[in-house]
């Protein structure tokens, strides 16, 4: 994923035009903070546990905003891809030209996704854990090319972040089935929205 980072300041001031680029930030973090409170999520679940898990579950996602919707300071190097262009927007759609570091940082990124997912429901098939994590994944991309071509963060839609987000995802839910099948259970337990074991392992 190329990126660029947008400066904020140019002599001093706060530019409109660097201001625009981070529209899609603001617009997914002010929905978020809207959904939290209009859902009484606080009441729903009243357990101080239940409030890390809820607070933290909205810091990360505003890190994921962060990360894949903002112009960004940060450049890691990637493999060369072919890329295909819509309207000067890049995009790739062939799957693993090359590996770079961006791949396994992407499945280290989405790994907290997929335990948030197993607290906020551990119940959920294991399938349908993949499917989720392959759908957030598709909505940051398409996010990306949409976001990238309305107002030009210097994002790149990648197929491959789809790949490794997806794996993320289900190494993060895979290791909380193990883990909820230990002693770390109680614990677990504490932080989970829908109390309970899982008997995943036998899906």
């Amino acid at each position: 994923m190329k990126t660029y980072c947008i400066p904020f300041f140019v002599e001093g001031e706060i530019t409109l035009h660097a201001l625009v680029h981070w529209i899609p930030f603001f617009i997914y973090f002010f929905a978020g903070s809207v959904l939290v409170t209009h859902n009484h999520l606080w009441e729903k679940f009243p357990n101080f546990g239940q409030h890390i898990t809820i607070a933290t579950f909205f810091i990360y996602l505003t890190a994921i905003d962060w990360l894949c919707l903002t112009p960004s300071m940060f450049n890691f190097s990637s493999a060369n891809k072919l890329l295909f262009y819509f309207h000067g927007v890049p995009f790739n759609i062939i799957p693993l030209q090359g590996l770079s570091q961006e791949f396994f940082l992407n499945i280290v990124m989405t790994l907290p996704l997929g335990v948030y997912l197993y607290l906020i429901n551990h119940q959920m098939p294991f399938s349908r854990a993949i499917l989720y994590g392959f759908f957030f994944s598709l909505f940051i991309e398409c996010n990306q090319f949409v976001c990238d071509l309305l107002f030009h963060i210097g994002r790149v839609a990648d197929v491959d972040d789809l790949i490794s987000n997806t794996i993320g995802t289900t190494i993060g839910f895979a290791v909380m089935i193990i883990l909820d099948q230990t002693i770390f259970h109680q614990a677990i337990k504490q932080f989970m929205l829908v109390g309970g074991k899982s008997d995943k392992l036998n899906n």
